[in-house]
């Protein structure tokens, strides 16, 4: 059983072969620290690696996203569909997010990487840097995620339920290494997020021209926002939001039509990203791509494809008389004779499913993070800000600017927060950090029904003796 464990952990260090970006330093199922971890050159393969792992369709590539808004108000299945994620939509128990024994996999490998880095001799002090940021970045975001499926918000504890996840932050390359950890509480697992980004951003830069889909100083303060936000620390989200703004990582589609709307979405690196997943088409995650379940191929009902996750009545319901981003991201469509709308934010790019980069993080965010922050500091100076950062985003959506005020002002804030962040994996997210009930075309789920949270996989709860189990489970 260990021995399959420390398989996990080390992932691809141990066997490479799942991704083509690692260098294949040694052909054997073991690590060899001397080799593949005492060079900038392998270091670097570990750490494409880690970004390659991310789109799988377990993770980022799908299932993350989509169940999010399944789980949440945002989605529904369609009548006619593939049985896939049907019992996610009705929240049924053990119908939920699954990727425990997928993320600490990674996560070993951005621990690797911080442990060796520092040792190698063949990189400048800048170089490692950079991977050492890089590496921070991803374990920060890993266990963010990690933290908000598996354990309730920790200023919304549900009958004093306060465990978050293991925190493992030392690699592991043998069986002997391998430590049986309790759960930490969420409270510190957020404070480990924090402490990993703050760090990171002393450590990255935002060189001209770069991609987005590396972490970058502007990104690691925009994922630090959206922490700093979800932990109601809201002069964090805001200093973080504004430097992220400022950044020049990512540019803000200003201009109020449809199709420069679209044209966020359907370009391979979105202009508005500060971090998103690449995704080649020589990995394509195909049949099992998010594009594949948001619609069908050129949305056509007879090619390839499942459209089966479509917007809810409820969500449909949110968007104003006017505004442009419901035309802009959604096709309506018969499939197989219900009235639906096929989700346009993941095309299909070049006519092709399963290629379309993630987008994870993007400037529009960091504009509602900061007006929300504004308007739940309050006062009338902090609430013109909040006004003047959510109206930006209405106005680009054509939308007249909003004078509310007080709660109307935050409720105004979360709408267009739904609406704009729709389809993108943020809408559960966004619920549970509020301790808010689940109000669904199909029904209620209470914040504190059990069904909030996800089990801790049954096999870790064999092996470890250390885990205690969600409650309900």
């Amino acid at each position: 059983m260990k021995k399959n464990i420390i398989l996990l952990l080390a992932g691809c260090v141990i066997g490479t072969s799942s991704c083509k970006k690692i260098l294949n330093v040694e052909p054997r199922q073991s690590i060899s620290s001397d080799v593949a971890l005492s060079s900038a050159t392998g270091i670097r393969g570990l750490l494409n690696n880690a970004y390659s792992s991310l789109y799988q369709s377990g993770l980022f590539g799908r299932d993350l996203i989509v169940q999010s808004e399944v789980l949440s108000d945002n989605c529904r299945i369609a009548t006619s569909n593939s049985n896939r994620f049907v019992n996610e939509a009705n929240n049924q128990p053990r119908a939920h997010f699954d990727d425990y024994t997928t993320i600490y996999p990674i996560i070993n490998k951005t621990n690797l990487i911080v442990d060796y880095i520092d040792n190698v001799g063949d990189a400048t002090a800048a170089q490692k840097a950079s991977i050492k940021g890089q590496a921070l970045f991803l374990r920060a975001l890993l266990y963010f995620t990690l933290v908000n499926e598996y354990a309730y918000n920790p200023k919304q504890v549900v009958n004093g339920f306060d465990l978050g996840v293991p925190l493992t932050l030392k690699g592991v390359s043998t069986v002997s290494q391998i430590e049986a950890l309790p759960r930490a509480k969420s409270s510190q697992v957020y404070d480990q997020v924090k402490a990993d980004l703050t760090l990171a951003v002393t450590l990255l830069t935002n060189p001209a021209g770069a991609s987005q889909v590396y972490a970058s100083k502007g990104g690691a303060q925009a994922l630090l926002s959206r922490v700093s936000l979800y932990n109601q620390e809201y002069q964090a989200t805001i200093d973080n939001a504004t430097a992220a703004i400022n950044s020049n990582v990512a540019t803000f589609v200003a201009n109020a039509t449809a199709a420069d709307y679209r044209s966020i979405f359907n370009k391979k690196v979105s202009p508005e990203s500060l971090f998103e997943i690449n995704i080649d088409i020589s990995e394509s995650n195909g049949t099992n791509s998010i594009q594949n379940i948001y619609q069908r191929l050129d949305n056509d009902p007879a090619k390839s494809g499942y459209g089966d996750v479509v917007p809810s009545a409820n969500l449909l319901a949110a968007y104003e008389p006017g505004d442009l981003r419901k035309d802009a991201v959604l096709v309506p469509v018969n499939k197989q004779g219900e009235s639906v709308f096929w989700i346009q934010k993941y095309p299909g790019s070049g006519g092709q499913f399963g290629v379309d980069n993630i987008r994870v993080i993007r400037i529009s965010e960091m504009y509602l993070n900061r007006a929300e922050a504004y308007a739940r500091l309050g006062g009338a100076g902090n609430e013109d800000l909040a006004r003047a950062d959510v109206n930006k985003i209405r106005a680009r959506a054509g939308l007249p600017a909003t004078a509310a005020t007080g709660t109307a002002l935050i409720d105004v804030i979360l709408k267009e927060r739904r609406v704009e962040l729709a389809y993108e994996g943020h809408r559960w997210f966004d619920l549970t950090r509020l301790g808010m009930n689940i109000v669904k075309d199909n029904g209620t789920l209470l914040y504190t029904d059990f069904k909030i949270l996800p089990p801790i996989p049954i096999g870790e709860l064999d092996i470890n003796p250390n885990l205690v189990r969600n409650p309900g489970y």
